[in-house]
C-alpha cells in the first residue's frame, strides 16, 4: 500500500522482546543459565536478538532500530516474567508449597539481582535494579497462587516523568546486567541452581510501551 505523503498517524504501540528458554527432553534439557551463556553470561539484550522468534517473543522486525522511518516516545519500562511451569509430580500438597516458594525465590533471584537499562543511540536513558520495573501484567497472585512481579494492572508500573524519544534510524536496547552473575549459576550448565537452573517453557520480556509515528498508508 502507498503512503500518502506530509501524513503520519500516532498511535499507542508498545514494543516488546524476550529471552526465551525452550521446552527440551533428556538429561541435560536448556535452561535460563545454559540459554545465556550462549549468548553473554552476565548480560541479556532485549530488541537486539529478534530472529527466528515468533509474535509472542517480539513485535519488532529488524535488530535495534524503528521499521522504515517511524519514530516512538517511550512512556513506561515493564519487565514481565512467566510463571515456571509446575512439574505434575508437585501439583498439589506440601510439595507444591514449596515449589511456589522456590518460585518467589527465583523472581527474587532475577529482580534483585540484576541491572536493567534502557540505551538510546548509545546514551543512557535509565538504569536502575530491576526490582523498580514491575510488569504490570499477569496472574493475580491471590487468585491462582503464582508468583508474579507486581501487581496484574497496567497502571502499576514505572512510567518516564518525561517520554524518552527513538527517533527513526536510531539503535536502541534494553540490557540486563547481573554484575554479580546469574544466582546458580555453575561451572557446568548441567549443575545450575536457582534463576540460573530455571527449564523451559521460560520467557522474560521487556516492554516499551508508549506511542508509534508513521507515515499512513
Amino acid at each position: 500500500m502507498a503512503k500518502v505523503k506530509g501524513y503520519q498517524e500516532k498511535l499507542h504501540w508498545p514494543l516488546y522482546d524476550a529471552f526465551f528458554v525452550p521446552n527440551g527432553g533428556g538429561s541435560a534439557p536448556p535452561n535460563f543459565g545454559s540459554e545465556m551463556i550462549k549468548r553473554d553470561p552476565r548480560v541479556l539484550r532485549f530488541f537486539v536478538d529478534v530472529q527466528n522468534k515468533t509474535r509472542l517473543e517480539t513485535n519488532l522486525q529488524a535488530a535495534g532500530v524503528l521499521p522504515s522511518l517511524n519514530a516512538f516516545e517511550a512512556r513506561a519500562l515493564r519487565v514481565v516474567v512467566s510463571p515456571l511451569v509446575v512439574p505434575k509430580r508437585v501439583a498439589t500438597g506440601e510439595k507444591k508449597e514449596r515449589f511456589t516458594s522456590l518460585m518467589d525465590n527465583i523472581l527474587a533471584d532475577l529482580i534483585y539481582g540484576s541491572v536493567t537499562s534502557l540505551l538510546v543511540g548509545e546514551k543512557v536513558m535509565i538504569e536502575m535494579p530491576t526490582f523498580y520495573f514491575p510488569s504490570g501484567a499477569g496472574v493475580s497472585p491471590g487468585a491462582q497462587n503464582v508468583p508474579s512481579h507486581g501487581e496484574p494492572d497496567p497502571m502499576a508500573t514505572f512510567r518516564f516523568s518525561e517520554p524518552v524519544a527513538i527517533e527513526p534510524n536510531q539503535n536502541f536496547r534494553v540490557e540486563m546486567t547481573f554484575p554479580h552473575g546469574v544466582p546458580g549459576q555453575a561451572a557446568k550448565p548441567d549443575d545450575n541452581e536457582g534463576l540460573a537452573g530455571v527449564t523451559g517453557p521460560f520467557r522474560l520480556w521487556v516492554v516499551l510501551d508508549g506511542y508509534l509515528t508513521r507515515d499512513v498508508q
